[in-house]
């Protein structure tokens, strides 16, 4: 379903939209060959110095670059992120007829001049990648911010980062799609088990200890993942109930809730229990669908419908992402 101001495209902007929705991945052939420059870049970074975290970014950029059969690009990276009412400025990516594509990027956020986490910052680097990928690549007129164009940002990153740290690369959104959903309801009921491994020994200090000042300390995902569940539960419900409900959604409303509900004040043991016997009631409630209620949808604003399958797809990749997430913050990585 294309986001909203897909209506407001003249018709070749639309057939440009969709060329773009429907390719969603970029694979790399031999991504393992990138995986020294992304840990380059993520040393430089952890200096706090701008000349060499430019460096790395350049290394990491042309790497990509060449890998994919791009032309070469330019990168500069400057110091605060530029700010208005609208929010910061993370990256712009520039495409100008007779000049070098160029790519900037600001290291520093723009209120408290912190230099942004490593992954922020890497994903922000392959957003303006994909434009690049958009304009030389892909030959696309225009390079929208579609559906496609966020999953294939996701499938770059995926590939050079969790396989670089040693990892089982997670399964993207789209690859969870295509498994059964029996198979996807398995990967399900796996994450309390998981949970209980992964703090299991840890003591409360460990447990409440942030990587930096953003990212969230391993009980605060534990705590996450227990309030989302009622909240998945809970548009089951109003899917069930009603055709085609409006899911409203508010991206401020995880970090929010870690700070009204203190998270980090929270018993991480009782959050796990808590969040077990909520999963253990959406899995009961899904086994008990019919094939048709699987294919009754919500509306969101921006995605447009979402049916219940979709939502099992996403809470699939969702507790791999928290997963992960705890994971880093017991290592004091963010």
């Amino acid at each position: 379903m294309p986001f909203a101001y897909y209506a407001r495209l003249s018709r070749s902007q639309q057939a440009v939209y969709r060329k773009s929705d429907a390719i969603v991945e970029i694979r790399l052939e031999d991504p393992a060959a990138l995986h020294p420059r992304v840990a380059a870049l993520e040393a430089a970074l952890r200096t706090e110095e701008r000349v060499a975290t430019e460096r790395a970014s350049r290394e990491l950029v042309a790497g990509l670059a060449d890998a994919m059969g791009l032309p070469a690009v330019r990168v500069d990276v400057l110091a605060a992120r530029p700010h208005s009412h609208w929010g910061e400025l993370h990256g712009l990516y520039t495409h100008e007829r007779g000049r070098q594509p160029t790519i900037q990027l600001w290291m520093r956020t723009a209120k408290q001049k912190r230099v942004v986490a490593f992954r922020t910052y890497l994903r922000t680097l392959l957003h303006e990648i994909g434009h690049h990928v958009d304009y030389t690549g892909l030959r696309l007129g225009e390079s929208y911010h579609t559906q496609g164009f966020y999953k294939r940002e996701s499938s770059l990153f995926h590939q050079l980062v969790h396989d670089a740290e040693g990892r089982a690369t997670m399964p993207t959104m789209e690859e969870y799609a295509k498994q059964p959903a029996e198979e996807r309801m398995t990967r399900l009921a796996r994450t309390a088990d998981e949970l209980a491994n992964a703090i299991r020994g840890r003591d409360d200090a460990t447990l409440s200890r942030r990587p930096d000042g953003k990212n969230w300390a391993a009980k605060e995902a534990v705590c996450h993942l227990r309030d989302v569940e009622e909240m998945f539960m809970g548009r089951f419900g109003m899917i069930l109930a009603m055709d085609n409900p409006k899911l409203a959604f508010d991206p401020t409303t995880p970090d929010r809730w870690a700070e009204e509900r203190q998270y980090l004040r929270n018993d991480a043991p009782l959050a796990l229990a808590a969040f077990r016997a909520r999963r253990d009631e959406s899995l009961a409630l899904l086994r008990t669908l019919t094939p048709e209620q699987w294919k009754r949808a919500g509306v969101h604003a921006a995605r447009g419908p979402i049916t219940i399958n979709d939502f099992v797809t996403l809470m699939a990749w969702h507790d791999d992402n928290h997963l992960d997430q705890l994971k880093r913050a017991l290592e004091g990585k963010a």
